[in-house]
């Protein structure tokens, strides 16, 4: 049976590529994005939900949804050193879609992050670990929760300490611990799209392993 799919945050490095995918899988009968502006060069067949603020509670109250893939987030650089303005996207709005979707009945895919605890003295590493309890605590059909490690992709905004990190880890990568690799973004973006094809049920966490294995599984 075709599945109608919400993608937030098509715009990014994995957002783009998991539109990419979902605009041209069959088994997708419907492919939407959800975010503040449409994604370049997608598909003609995705449709474009916008501006984030009001659209889940209007625009796409009514709209059947089997499956949501969330690829938000934001980075300190980006909002200038401002937590508050980080937390809006990588908390509050990651809940917000969260809830939406556990009240529609779809399965929620999240792009999270190695080392995700909400215990952790790391900022950005407790937000995550926050958001995926959060989501644990709320009822979904299925929710997977990924955690790659650094991105291994083309990116449009300079980051010179995390090309430099990217290259180090690349380097390593034979002795590196599995769930420290560098994380190719469309075999992420392919686990992702995968998972929400998915008919298994319950809270899965994927690190690198089983990210590899299920971006080759077809389903």
């Amino acid at each position: 049976m075709e599945r109608t799919l919400l993608i937030a945050g098509g715009t990014g490095l994995v957002g783009s590529a998991v539109t990419e995918l979902a605009g041209s899988d069959e088994r997708f009968g419907r492919v939407i994005t959800w975010g503040r502006r449409p994604v370049p060069n997608a598909a003609a067949r995705v449709e474009h939900w916008g501006p984030v603020d009001g659209v889940l509670e209007n625009g796409l109250r009514y709209e059947h949804v089997d499956a949501v893939i969330c690829c938000l987030g934001t980075t300190m650089k980006n909002v200038n050193g401002d937590r508050q303005a980080f937390l809006r996207v990588d908390r509050d709005l990651v809940l917000a879609l969260g809830k939406w979707s556990s009240a529609k009945g779809a399965a929620f895919c999240l792009v999270s992050s190695q080392g995700a605890d909400a215990n952790s003295a790391v900022f950005y590493s407790r937000v995550k670990g926050t958001v995926e309890e959060a989501l644990s605590e709320l009822s979904f059909k299925s929710l997977h929760l990924f955690r790659p490690s650094i991105l291994d992709g083309p990116r449009t905004e300079s980051r010179p300490g995390e090309r430099i990190g990217l290259a180090v880890m690349k380097f390593l990568s034979p002795v590196l611990p599995a769930a420290l690799r560098p994380m190719p973004y469309r075999t992420l973006a392919q686990a992702l799209v995968n998972a929400a094809c998915s008919t298994e049920g319950g809270t899965r966490v994927h690190s690198y392993e089983n990210i590899i294995q299920l971006a080759g599984s077809g389903a």
